[in-house]
């Protein structure tokens, strides 16, 4: 009777060693996740940098929305699910998650070598971050809410700094696509050049249309209209976000084209500024609506009944291998090794200081408040601003070293930024070595001159010096900016001469030389 009722009563074994504690066990059990974790954000930790970096910077109540949309998404997909979402220390390897977890990591890594833009890797964290997740959530829940971070991840690294990462080379692409566009309709004597000018004198703001906020929009309407919806993401999916990009870009190409025939050929600047905003709304609006009408043929979401978060057997991948989550958590902890390579520099910016001649008379002057913010976000950057003399030409210089062309902004930008409008820019050839772009400004009554210049090479466009950091060539560039007190020819032997002896100045710096004239 009395082995019976202990039998009975007997606690059924529980697999932990007679030296080990639940409390110890329950911490072996988020061992496993928590390296995982920490390797993650170890190689991810400049993204992570940047994101709260970028948060200071912004207004207080964009802050408040940011943070009052974030938790509305949160709280509108746990309350759509049939149950809360469980999270469990033992992650499963799942196929989807990880696939989108070290393809994040590994684009990152690619793309900071290769050209780093910060808004595109702070994107991708967020996506791996997310497919991180994947493991320790449930199936169907991690599925359904994957376009929330879709949104979140183009909506957080987006609400500084956009344009000075993406907006210069789409801007000068658009404009690029649009000369073609009306070459092949016989419109002559429209140049790039002029386009540009175009778009920033009608949109009278410091910033470029270069599309960039069209295309977020777009974006993040197609994820949230896929969301709402419950579609489900598939190749089938994949097409209409690639179909919705390219609506958008189209939109906005469109836009451009048309404001360009209705100022320059038929000669209606007026009709154009007024139509300039609202061609832009229709053109969103259209694609919008397009993109819409194909997810219509995406099938929705449908959960798969599971009773636990590793039910679903056939979504592991390596499932049992003992060296399964070990070999992850490794494979993770050497992109983070192969991250902190990447940033290292293979060069330090490193040239003399500007020496001009003797007969230019220069005083060094401040940046003003926009150019000290602006150049601030880059501390590599070497800024020199003076005011100077040269015989009968008056006026100031801004020079701009430094070895990322991001740190570059537009020169008719800053210059429609200050009030000062741009009527025209040309291409103009000043010496044999120098090819610069020249601006009449202010119903031409000043001008101005600005071109980048390396080492080795010369040039007036942005996309050769963005380029050169696709190769790695030229790595230390200076942007030469200059502004003239009264209104100039580019074929006065004084500019010229002037254009000369500072190309000169700079190549010497460049060089590591000091000019001691």
């Amino acid at each position: 009777m009395s082995s019976g009722i202990m039998q009975r009563t007997n606690i059924p074994n529980s697999d932990l060693p007679d030296a080990v504690s639940p409390n110890s066990a329950v911490n072996l059990v988020w061992l496993a996740p928590s390296l995982l974790a920490l390797a993650w954000f170890w190689a991810n930790i400049s993204a992570v940098k940047w994101l709260l970096s970028s948060f200071v910077e912004i207004p207080t109540l964009y802050k408040i929305v940011i943070g009052f949309l974030i938790v509305a998404l949160v709280v509108r997909s746990i309350g759509n699910s049939d149950r809360p979402p469980r999270f469990s220390p033992n992650f499963v390897l799942r196929r989807y998650p990880l696939l989108l977890m070290f393809g994040a990591g590994i684009c990152s890594i690619a793309l900071q070598y290769i050209i780093d833009i910060k808004q595109v890797t702070v994107l991708l964290f967020i996506l791996g971050t997310y497919g991180l997740c994947g493991l320790l959530v449930e199936q169907n829940f991690w599925q359904k809410n994957l376009p929330v971070a879709g949104l979140l991840a183009c909506i957080l690294p987006f609400n500084s700094q956009f344009n000075s990462g993406l907006g210069l080379p789409a801007r000068v692409l658009t404009a690029e696509v649009v000369e073609q566009l009306l070459s092949m309709l016989h419109v002559a004597a429209i140049s790039s050049y002029d386009i540009i000018v175009l778009e920033n004198g009608i949109a009278h703001v410091d910033v470029p249309c270069s599309g960039i906020k069209t295309l977020l929009v777009g974006t993040l309407f197609l994820l949230a209209a896929t969301w709402l919806e419950g579609r489900k993401l598939s190749l089938r999916w994949v097409a209409v976000g690639a179909a919705n990009l390219l609506l958008l870009v189209s939109a906005n190409t469109a836009r451009v084209a048309v404001l360009v025939l209705v100022s320059e050929v038929f000669k209606q600047p007026k009709i154009a500024e007024i139509i300039h905003v609202p061609l832009g709304i229709v053109g969103l609006v259209c694609a919008c609506f397009v993109t819409w009408l194909m997810l219509q043929r995406v099938p929705k979401f449908h959960p798969q009944k599971t009773s636990g978060i590793s039910a679903k057997p056939n979504s592991e991948i390596l499932e049992n291998h003992p060296l399964a989550k070990p070999g992850i958590i490794a494979a993770v902890t050497v992109l983070a090794v192969m991250a902190q390579l990447s940033h290292v520099e293979t060069s330090k910016m490193a040239i003399a200081p500007l020496r001009l001649p003797e007969y230019i008379k220069s005083d060094s002057i401040p940046l003003n408040a926009s150019e000290q913010k602006f150049f601030g976000n880059y501390p590599d950057t070497q800024t020199q601003k003076i005011r100077f003399v040269a015989d009968n030409l008056r006026g100031s210089m801004l020079t701009v070293a430094s070895t990322s062309w991001q740190t570059y902004h537009a020169p008719e930008l800053c210059f429609v930024a200050s009030g000062i409008p741009v009527n025209r820019i040309e291409k103009k050839q000043f010496t044999p070595s120098v090819t610069a772009r020249w601006l009449s400004l202010k119903n031409n009554q000043l001008s101005a001159v600005y071109w980048l210049q390396s080492a080795q090479l010369t040039t007036d466009n942005f996309l050769s010096r963005i380029g050169s950091d696709l190769t790695k060539k030229n790595h230390n560039w200076v942007l030469v900016s200059i502004l003239f007190d009264s209104s100039l020819q580019a074929e006065n032997p004084e500019v010229k001469e002037l254009a000369s002896n500072v190309y000169d100045t700079v190549k010497k710096s460049l060089q590591g030389e000091i000019n001691e004239n």
